[in-house]
């Protein structure tokens, strides 16, 4: 179903594009070099240290890290949605050349409203329980795209049929808590989608939903996306979701992007000892370490390799490569030099002083 999406009224905002208009490989969101820091009672804590990455159309790119590593902040930093104590003070978020970050407040927030949209992890929260979806939806309609009660009710009952809720028309006028968590994740999808938005973030969209909901709603942005060639930024811990739906994987940790690579080359050999720690620790049906099959002999399956220790305090983040104290690689250079996210391949990156050794390692 293609909607059409009217002209905003909000000043200096243009209208938004046709997913015809987008073309694959079309660079839209860049984010350099983006540090974030919270000023707390025990002093600043850095929680975002110098990320950088790139949306393009009709791509997925995955963040991935463990809880805490800054994927959040970072994305709630391009929204302009960061809470009172947290302040970017380095870095540039570029949607199509223009600095987001360097536009009044107002602007800034109408641009990502329209152009720049986000689904939020927990949708239970995000939507006002004493207000019905429609009206919730239709909302944002009237507001942005100056559309009349009649018209954005319409529309909301078209959002809500494109993302597959059944009796749309029936359900628009029930309230959040009469919808099961699946499909008040597509409710939060509908409202993200309702100005057809070039680069669509979506914070673990699949947070406490039982596996089966879990695909059906990846699947559906999945469809979305290549129905409207929009960027999609995945943030997630789940690699298993990565390794179906991304094209481009930047991994994080303790603030930093430790590797980034195309996901098939990133899964055939990790490029940093984090994502291959990351990558050893998802179970696998079928075999043993040993290489034997489960299904033969369950009695003896091997253990499930986890990642030792855990993730640095945003404010207690180890010298040298923050990942050392919990690396089997750690030399004495890592634990005193940080490394940069450095080239180690064509289209791959490593903050590892050890990339090159360990990707020849994998791939032998």
């Amino acid at each position: 179903m293609e909607i059409e999406i009217q002209a905003g009224t909000e000043a200096g905002v243009p209208a938004p594009e046709t997913a015809q208009e987008r073309t694959v490989g079309t660079t839209l969101l860049e984010v350099s070099d983006l540090a974030v820091e919270f000023r707390t009672d025990d002093g600043t804590v850095r929680a975002v240290d110098g990320l950088s990455y790139r949306v393009e159309a009709g791509r997925t790119l995955a963040l991935v890290g463990e809880s805490g590593c800054g994927k959040s902040v970072s994305s709630l930093a391009v929204m302009g949605l960061l809470p009172a104590t947290a302040h970017v003070v380095a870095g540039q978020v570029r949607y199509r050349g223009d600095d987001l970050l360097a536009m009044p407040r107002t602007r800034h927030r109408a641009h990502c409203g329209r152009h720049v949209a986000m689904v939020f992890q927990d949708a239970l929260a995000a939507l006002n329980p004493v207000h019905t979806v429609g009206y919730q939806l239709t909302e944002s309609l009237r507001a942005r795209a100056g559309m009349s009660r009649r018209e954005s009710r319409r529309r909301a009952v078209e959002l809500l049929d494109l993302v597959k809720v059944p009796n749309a028309a029936q359900r628009i006028d029930e309230y959040p808590h009469q919808f099961s968590g699946g499909m008040r994740q597509r409710v939060m999808i509908a409202s993200a989608l309702a100005m057809d938005p070039d680069v669509l973030i979506a914070d673990e969209p699949t947070t406490a939903l039982d596996v089966t909901v879990q695909a059906q709603v990846m699947r559906l942005l999945a469809e979305i996306q290549a129905e409207r060639q929009m960027g999609l930024v995945l943030i997630t811990h789940d690699l298993g979701v990565v390794a179906g739906v991304a094209d481009d994987v930047t991994v994080m940790y303790a603030g930093r992007a430790v590797e980034r690579s195309a996901v098939r080359d990133l899964y055939a050999a990790p490029a940093h000892p984090y994502t291959r720690s990351l990558l050893r620790s998802v179970p696998r049906l079928g075999t043993r370490d040993d290489g034997h099959d489960d299904a033969h002999d369950g009695a003896r399956r091997g253990r499930l390799p986890v990642v030792p220790g855990r993730p640095p305090s945003p404010g207690h983040v180890p010298s040298g490569c923050p990942f050392h104290p919990r690396c089997d690689m750690a030399r004495d250079v890592c634990a005193t030099d940080r490394p940069p996210l450095a080239e180690v391949a064509a289209g791959r990156s490593s903050a590892c002083h050890f990339a090159d050794e360990l990707l020849g390692g994998d791939r032998g």
